[in-house]
């Protein structure tokens, strides 16, 4: 099963390829017809030094009072990209530059090397169970990516690693070209690769008997997608929901094992509280999420369409309606959609502290306007549609239902551990989609809990009659 394969079973209906990814894609010069807003004079003195407006230059041309005032209120929380991404080149401690620099050779066109592929083909889908003879028949890719996998686990041992984005500053910059500093995101794309490795590390070590080895390789998993889930970018968030999703499979084979015993469920409860006490904040993620949007709509004034959208980004919009009348419309009424944008990130960020199952008012209001105005012409036939801000919001409901699903499956775990080792005070864990604890069964020796929104159930033995 190749490793494109498991990632389509794995998110489901989710699209991971989300919204922060096409952001910064390579941009070149093109005949955009927007191109020409660069020599605006500035229309509003936002009060703030003009470096502030960097990749967001556009914006200083704004008109409309209502794209004024959003703006401003992005100025007042230091939501610019300006303020968002700052690159701190004195950070030598950044795990995603080690990521990419390990894993990029294993999916290189110009140099192919299918080591890392033939482990994705043999690993699992559905229940985890990596066999002894799987292991056989990989031997010699595991011994050949071994050091890899050695290389992360040292660096995850430092307490000042981070998940940070790589800032890549092309040659062109040199001379002066309008291209941009461009951030490379692709490293969270690795995680599951590094997590591949630790599989079938916890795979050997439960033929070998050796527990204490498994929930060893399973806490270098979670240590290292709590460090990108904390980036503020929802592609790397998403790459660590499903990352996570997959390494609770394995913890349930690891926790059935039978000679998992109290200590292992110490050791396993006690790393899983560790990343419940510092759950990375939803707020963080669609703050630096509207920073990318703002950077989709400066460089949409300023570089074709092609260039600045992903491909499913930009195929979504010629399924809409053909460039001409996007072209069209856009011109004349791209601050109302940039305003409409700006509006709804901002009612996304005032819930996304809260669980899922109070935040559908908020999002079913937004998708109802977004529905709204669909086909919406002005007396002149131009488009007023905001088809921008159709492509930035379409997926903010299903990437929640992925971080809720992420956090409950955390929860799950620990109300379940602890319920095993007779400890209380369980109800603060409560599943995201409802707001309510969990329902505990007790069926041979175990407790379990089945959800509507994970797809398996998880279970744990009972060390402590209650």
């Amino acid at each position: 099963m190749s490793k494109r394969t498991l990632q389509i079973c794995l998110a489901a209906a989710i699209l991971t390829a989300a919204v922060g990814y096409y952001v910064f894609s390579h941009m070149k010069q093109g005949g955009n017809p927007f191109s020409g807003l660069r020599r605006q004079s500035t229309k509003v003195d936002f009060g703030i030094p003009y470096a502030r407006f960097k990749d967001a230059e556009t914006l200083r041309s704004a008109r409309s009072e209502e794209l004024v005032t959003e703006v401003k209120a992005v100025i007042r929380q230091e939501g610019l990209p300006a303020d968002v991404f700052v690159d701190d080149k004195t950070q030598t401690n950044n795990i995603a530059v080690t990521l990419y620099n390990l894993f990029f050779q294993f999916y290189d066109p110009q140099n192919p090397d299918d080591t890392l592929e033939k482990l994705w083909e043999a690993s699992p889908i559905g229940v985890w169970n990596i066999s002894e003879q799987t292991l056989d028949s990989v031997r010699t890719e595991i011994e050949k990516l071994e050091p890899i996998r050695q290389a992360i686990r040292t660096m995850l041992l430092q307490s000042d690693t981070r998940f940070y984005y790589i800032f890549v500053y092309p040659e062109s910059l040199k001379t002066g070209q309008d291209v941009g500093t461009k951030i490379n995101t692709d490293a969270s794309g690795y995680l599951s690769d590094y997590a591949l490795l630790e599989e079938y590390a916890i795979a050997r070590a439960l033929h070998e008997g050796d527990l204490t080895e498994a929930t060893n390789a399973l806490s270098y998993i979670f240590r290292i997608t709590k460090l990108a889930s904390h980036i503020g970018n929802v592609g790397a968030r998403s790459d660590a929901a499903q990352t996570r999703l997959r390494t609770y499979d394995i913890m349930q084979q690891v926790i059935l094992d039978p000679k998992f015993d109290r200590n292992q469920m110490l050791f396993l409860q006690k790393m899983l509280q560790a990343q419940y006490d510092d759950w990375p904040s939803e707020y963080r993620t669609w703050f630096g999420d509207r920073a990318s949007g703002i950077i989709v709509y400066h460089r949409l004034m300023l570089y074709e369409s092609s260039e600045v959208l992903e491909e499913a980004e930009y195929n979504d919009l010629l399924n809409r309606t053909d460039l001409r009348t996007f072209s069209r419309g856009f011109l004349k009424y791209r601050e109302a959609d940039q305003a409409f944008y700006l509006r709804s990130m901002q009612s996304i960020l005032d819930i996304s502290e809260e669980p899922l199952s109070k935040r559908w008012n908020v999002l079913d209001q937004i998708n109802g306007e977004l529905f709204r105005k669909e086909g919406l012409r002005d007396e002149q036939g131009i488009a007023m549609e905001p088809f921008v801000a159709h492509i930035l919001l379409k997926d903010v409901d299903k990437l929640m239902r992925l971080f809720a699903r992420d956090r409950s499956a955390l929860n799950r775990a620990l109300v379940l551990m602890r319920s095993s080792l007779g400890q209380s005070n369980t109800d603060r864990f409560r599943d995201p989609f409802t707001d309510a604890p969990y329902e505990i069964q007790k069926v041979d020796g175990f407790h379990s809990i089945t959800t509507s929104t994970l797809q398996n159930p998880f279970r744990v033995p009972i060390f402590v009659e209650q």
